[in-house]
């Protein structure tokens, strides 16, 4: 069931590659934590074991083969896909898309809409998965070696299977998370002064994939010889090693069976959501102000905060403070926005 307005909600990602928004309730947990306390219910009600065995094979069903997302989405449904996609449905309408959430979305627009321009598709895909893809690449994806997918050039031809870096020595484009949603890391944007803009996804030696050589990928600062991802994509629970970067023509996705045009638009498969999440801003303008339940920003950052940027070199390295130095942040911050002339942000 949706949350109820007295209580915020927590975004949630939609299915591989999509990345669509929906909400529940803080504290509800996952569904896979909820396994031993249905099996309990089902004893203490003294319900039958045929019964109690249909419940068992219920929760199989649902639990095995699929991710933590999609395993929260199924939570309070009986996993049909028309009951999950009107809880999703209702709980964007009533509470919209998170302020990072929406612009994770907006990154995945943009670069489906270059795709569609230019006929060259570029995904971050898990080889093992079934999965299609787990994020689009497009203008504000951002590259291991910590530059911009704008920053990177083909070659005339593009005969090489990645574009270098025109800003340092990165032979080939490699994405890479930007946001703590991303690495199923929500709550680091809603704590008291967390500035997205200089967080950056870590290697189990606790560096930043930018204290790591771009093309060979050991730590510049430790003795680890490759980046080894200390959290897991939330679209397919894979580590980033186990994610490949790559472009496709639009022929090449065609033939094997994959979206291309406006069916690789971020929501395709479910146009009232899609309009709600890219639209909302205008539909608000017309009628009443929706709530927003995020927090907003304050510039004073509380312990925790102040603890990753004292004792963390992947919140507040040198990059990060290059970010400080430009100004404060806020959840918002982390892509920026686009130029009026034309191009994108830093």
């Amino acid at each position: 069931p949706s949350p109820s307005p007295a209580q915020p909600s927590v975004p949630v990602m939609l299915g591989p590659g999509n990345g669509a928004l929906a909400r529940r309730r803080p504290g509800s947990g996952p569904a896979s934590s909820r396994r031993g306390s249905s099996s309990s219910a089902i004893e203490r009600g003294g319900v039958s074991d045929a019964m109690a065995q249909a419940a068992a094979q219920m929760q199989m069903n649902f639990f095995n083969g699929v991710s933590n997302s999609e395993r929260a989405l199924v939570a309070g449904t009986d996993g049909s896909v028309q009951e999950v996609e009107a809880n999703i449905s209702k709980a964007v309408k009533t509470f919209g898309a998170g302020p990072g959430a929406k612009k994770m979305m907006d990154a995945e627009r943009l670069a489906a809409e270059e795709a569609m321009r230019t006929g060259l598709y570029g995904v971050w895909r898990n080889s093992s998965s079934s999965h299609d893809f787990c994020g689009r690449i497009g203008p504000m994806s951002r590259c291991f070696c910590g530059h911009d997918y704008g920053d990177h050039a083909w070659s005339k031809g593009r005969k090489e299977l990645r574009p270098s870096c025109s800003n340092c020595p990165c032979s080939g484009f490699r994405y890479i998370p930007r946001r703590p949603e991303e690495v199923g890391e929500w709550w680091l944007p809603r704590r008291r002064g967390f500035d997205v803009r200089i967080w950056r996804a870590k290697c189990k030696c606790n560096h930043s994939h930018e204290e790591h050589d771009a093309n060979r990928l050991s730590c510049k600062c430790c003795g680890c010889h490759t980046f080894q991802s200390a959290w897991e994509c939330v679209s397919c629970d894979g580590k980033w090693e186990d994610h490949e970067t790559l472009w496709e023509t639009e022929e090449e996705r065609r033939l094997c069976g994959r979206s291309t045009g406006q069916a690789f638009m971020p929501l395709s498969s479910t146009p009232d959501i899609q309009h709600m999440v890219f639209n909302q801003a205008a539909d608000s303008s017309g009628g009443a102000e929706q709530r927003s339940w995020s927090l907003p920003h304050r510039p004073r950052p509380e312990r925790s905060v102040k603890l990753m940027q004292e004792r963390c070199s992947y919140y507040g390295g040198s990059s990060g403070s290059r970010a400080i130095a430009s100004g404060q942040g806020a959840l918002e911050d982390a892509f920026p926005p686009r130029q009026a002339a034309g191009g994108f942000g830093n």
